[in-house]
């Protein structure tokens, strides 16, 4: 079998075994099911209890103001503007599940000394880092995606009949989801990996990561806010900036993924 295959293998295992992993793999994914279910069921509701409220109205006039809700229902309007308006959460869902798992992916190594038996083998330092990146980013991706589908088929059945059309999925919602959710992903998990080459205790790697990292990414989704869930151009440019971001932390990695400042720097 391939090196590099038999290198991604042994990473899998060691995120399963990655007791800090396993909690936030059990707690995210059900609320990302969950959150759209309640708002399908029960947004109108929410509406309807008092409108006259200062967060209600503002979301009244956003929706108002949003041409391609205009001609629509008011319940169904508000409905599907609070279905796009949790993309938000499936963006932090691979944040929050990848980076834990990478911010231990180097430290470790270090830390149980395998570092320079993996060295010996004849993996390039650019298959050392795509194993450590996708045996972190592939299990969140795949329970965001199952997350969302599963989301999707529940809330259809529950609106079905309701409205002219399924509410999921959306144009929004998915490029959301099924784009833009990835390289967020894929961004904060070469963040993490070039943390914890940094790091030399697990646990400070994994504090660091929960203190810093994640919340950086919790700020750059809300500096995207609003304008993703009204405007494709906001899309289209939120990707472009996250595969940016993407090229240039995998540089970053791959710069400082030196064979001989591993073996040399790294002990």
């Amino acid at each position: 079998m391939n090196v590099s295959l038999l290198f991604l293998r042994k990473e899998l295992r060691e995120v399963r075994k990655n007791k800090f992993v396993l909690p936030v793999y059990l707690v995210l994914p059900p609320i990302a099911v969950i959150l759209p279910v309640l708002f399908a069921a029960f947004s109108p509701q929410i509406v309807a209890i008092d409108q006259n409220d200062p967060a209600i109205l503002a979301i009244l006039r956003t929706v108002k103001n949003t041409p391609e809700f205009a001609h629509m229902q008011t319940d169904e309007a508000i409905t599907r503007f609070f279905m796009r308006s949790l993309v938000s959460f499936y963006l932090i869902l691979p944040v929050g599940l990848s980076s834990i798992s990478a911010a231990f992916s180097v430290v470790a190594e270090k830390q149980q000394r395998t570092l320079e038996p993996i060295l010996a083998t004849p993996i390039t330092d650019l298959e050392f880092l795509i194993g450590k990146l996708l045996a972190s980013l592939a299990p969140s991706i795949i329970l965001t995606w199952a997350a969302a589908i599963l989301a999707a088929v529940i809330v259809n059945w529950i609106t079905w009949g309701s409205y002219d059309t399924a509410l999921l999925p959306e144009r929004f919602w998915f490029i959301g989801v099924f784009v833009l959710a990835p390289l967020m992903g894929m961004a904060s998990v070469l963040a993490a990996i070039r943390l914890s080459a940094k790091m030399s205790d697990p646990q400070s790697a994994n504090q660091f990561t929960g203190l810093v990292i994640v919340p950086a990414f919790m700020i750059l989704i809300g500096i995207f806010g609003k304008v993703l869930t009204i405007s494709m151009t906001a899309v289209a440019i939120a990707c472009v900036v996250v595969v940016l971001l993407v090229l240039f932390l995998l540089r970053l990695n791959l710069k400082n993924f030196q064979r001989e400042e591993i073996l040399t720097k790294w002990r």
